[in-house]
């Protein structure tokens, strides 16, 4: 028995995306895909390693998305669902070449596509982007209808005949009995995808945010945080040996030791996404992913695929490319990068990737597996070709084709390089009719997809974003013959990028300081910061506040800034910014702005603050006006902060707020015009007050200041032009 998977066999046949698995057995599994139908794959007979041509099972008129296995001994069913709403319940020996297309019984109620099903002794779980989870008998009754998530349930477990556990796009999970919530909490920064039962104990998430995380199921404390992918995860699965399987958008799947957090093993794909990977009770890994394969993974010798298939699989993978904005982010900086003799210095840990200069001038990517160095693709261009597409009369350097709607044809999305791929998914929304919540899907994918040109600051989030980090540009997100206005802006912007090396020795650095009775513990404090546990950093913080001396209680500002929006508002959290608001230190009354400017986005409970009109006596007095001064990053923070409360304004007609604001605004304004891009986001501020009350004009000495600095910048002239200003 090795101690790495290799490549075992390679089952071809579906037409599209493999999406789902299950496997009965280690000679049965069973696929569904994109291609609308459900196959059964056969171990052939007095063979370890070869399998059978696929059997039809069912052909759906949709895309197939989930499966499961039906058994409560007098039946044996797949248990199929997807885009069509439905789930069917397909006799396990059924072929369409022999039976009719009919399941034995079709389960009707859920309303959008069923992304995840599960089974326990007679019973069917299921859970939907209709944002319920439904309990079933296979007759078609449901039994109990779990609703509570406020987007799609991505995935749903049995933990028992009445006990449930659901996660989703709104980041939680949710533990039920019967019908009713038992629990909720925050579990990631992004779309939660799958949820793995580990043990009666365990069990672990995976998010589009790239991360694993391993809780206790008593109390849903955090024990770990596995960290590795370099995109989504979406998939979960356990070894019958105890390690944990994943796989995601980045090509890999990745090996975890439980005990340790440590990846054992990484392995690469030729195709971008592995939607799926389950194991076989053999211990076998079966993957489905977007070239339309299955894939089948094997420790045992006897298992081991021919040297043949292992030398096409070896081609496969040495031939991919990759879009240098896919690897590394497009930041490639190709003049650093070695030449082969760096492939003489062995790999420090499994899984490491070394980039490569070959001697005509190309990127290779080489991965360090099994204590040594093998190529898993090559980096290109997708702008290395200077040939245009043309659409709709016009030429574009990009036409992608987009899957908004499955079993609809995919749309059309032109972008240029020269242009904000805010502007060109703007457009996109607009010219198709989609709601704005894509936006930012939209934009990712655009970027994901694009490279050639520096894009800048036309990469920055524009109006209609959904967020804004850190000192990013906010970009206008304008376009030549745009059908509609960019204000009022509508969505808050926010400073929540966690440098969590830079949290970790700056509480190493500043307990030195501090007084023994007073001081963190180190190793808790690390291990609390490595798993994302927001609830224990954010008691951290507290004693941070209440203990240390002033200018070291930056670090528990910094802490509440970047956990304000994943944790519930606590008792003394006002006191704490009044603390920070009237420090001594203009770095910590800083940050106690961006923790304000935070709040905005705290949902359900945010906005609720800034309703009360005095609050805007609490922050904006002399000393944060002092404090623009000595602290640079300042004008950036107020300037949004400005902003962010335009937004409420407008958001719920807020007539006393704008009143009280605009003092504020023209006392503060011409002090934050120095930083182009804080100038800016002021300019913004008052052109979303315009659309509120258009008899509101801007401090003439404002207007003049910006005009004078500013008023050849195209973004700046947009704006002005629009408010009537010029």
């Amino acid at each position: 028995m090795s101690s790495y998977y290799r490549l075992s066999a390679t089952l071809k046949g579906h037409e599209d995306d493999v999406k789902t698995l299950i496997s009965p057995n280690s000679d049965l599994i069973i696929s569904g895909s994109r291609d609308t139908t459900v196959r059964s794959w056969f171990r052939k007979d007095y063979s370890n390693k070869d399998w059978q041509d696929s059997i039809i099972n069912y052909k759906s008129s949709k895309f197939i998305n989930s499966l499961s296995f039906y058994n409560d001994d007098s039946n044996q069913f797949i248990i199929s669902s997807g885009n069509d709403c439905l789930i069917n319940l397909i006799d396990l020996n059924s072929n369409i070449n022999i039976n009719n297309n009919e399941p034995e019984y079709c389960l009707i109620g859920h309303e959008s596509n069923v992304c995840c099903l599960d089974s326990f002794q007679d019973l069917i779980m299921s859970s939907s982007w209709d944002s319920t989870c439904k309990i079933w008998n296979k007759n078609g009754d449901i039994l109990y209808n779990l609703k509570g998530h406020t987007n799609s349930v991505w995935s749903c477990k049995f933990l028992s005949k009445f006990d449930y556990l659901t996660c989703g796009a709104d980041m939680t999970v949710r533990k039920w009995h019967k019908d009713k919530q038992v629990s909720e909490f925050i579990a990631h920064n992004d779309v939660i995808r799958d949820l793995l039962i580990i043990s009666n104990d365990l069990f672990a998430t995976c998010s589009n945010d790239g991360l694993i995380k391993i809780w206790s199921l008593n109390d849903f404390k955090l024990l770990k945080t596995l960290k590795g992918h370099e995109s989504f995860v979406y998939s979960l699965s356990l070894t019958p040996t105890g390690e944990l399987i994943s796989s995601g958008e980045d090509r890999s799947i990745r090996i975890w030791s439980i005990e340790t957090g440590n990846c054992l093993q990484i392995i690469t794909l030729p195709c971008i996404s592995i939607w799926k990977v389950i194991s076989l009770q053999n211990g076998d890994l079966v993957t489905g992913s977007s070239d339309f394969k299955i894939r089948i993974f094997t420790k045992s010798k006897e298992r081991i695929a021919s040297n043949d298939e292992l030398l096409e699989f070896k081609n496969e993978l040495q031939t991919s490319s990759l879009n240098e904005n896919v690897y590394y982010g497009g930041e490639i900086n190709k003049d650093k990068i070695p030449n082969h003799k760096a492939l003489d210095i062995n790999g420090k840990i499994e899984g490491q990737t070394q980039m490569i200069k070959t001697d005509i001038g190309t990127i290779e990517i080489y991965q360090w597996e099994e204590k040594k160095w093998f190529k898993i693709g090559e980096i290109v261009s997708s702008s290395s070709t200077n040939q245009k597409k043309e659409y709709l009369g016009k030429s574009y350097d990009y036409v992608f084709d987009v899957d908004v709607e499955d079993g609809k044809p995919p749309l059309k999305l032109p972008f240029n390089v020269s242009e904000s791929p805010y502007a060109a998914a703007d457009r996109f929304l607009v010219d198709n009719d989609l709601p704005t919540s894509y936006l930012q899907q939209i934009v990712e994918f655009i970027l994901s997809n694009t490279t050639g040109v520096d894009l800048g600051s036309a990469a920055g989030a524009g109006a209609g974003a959904t967020s804004s980090t850190s000192n990013e540009p906010y970009q206008d997100p304008s376009y030549s013959n745009k059908p509609k206005s960019i204000l009022p802006q509508r969505e808050y912007l926010t400073f929540l990028k966690m440098d969590e090396y830079k949290l970790i020795q700056g509480l190493k650095k500043l307990n030195l300081k501090q007084l023994n009775e007073n001081k963190i513990d180190e190793s808790e404090f690390e291990t609390t910061v490595n798993c994302q546990d927001y609830k224990k950093l954010t008691s951290f913080a507290n004693d941070i506040i209440l203990n240390w001396d002033d200018d070291s209680k930056l670090l528990g500002f910094d802490i509440l800034r970047s956990t304000v929006l994943k944790i519930q508002p606590f008792e003394n959290l006002f006191d704490m910014v009044k603390i920070g608001l009237t420090s001594n230190s203009s770095k910590v009354v800083m940050m106690t702005m961006r923790l304000l400017t935070n709040i905005f986005s705290a949902k359900p409970w945010g906005e609720m603050i800034f309703q009360d009109s005095e609050i805007i006596n609490i922050i904006f007095f002399k000393q944060v006006l002092n404090s623009i001064i000595k602290e640079k990053l300042m004008s950036i923070t107020l300037s949004t902060l400005l902003l962010n409360y335009s937004v409420l304004i407008v958001k719920y007609n807020m007539k006393l707020i704008y009143t009280n604001l605009i003092p504020v605004f023209n006392e503060f304004s011409i002090c934050l015009l120095n930083d182009e891009e804080s100038a800016y986001r002021v300019l913004f501020a008052y052109g979303t007050l315009y659309t509120f009350n258009n008899g509101f004009k801007m401090d003439t000495k404002v207007l003049n200041e910006i005009k004078l600095k500013y008023g050849d910048v195209s973004r700046f002239e947009v704006i002005l032009n629009e408010v009537k200003l010029l």
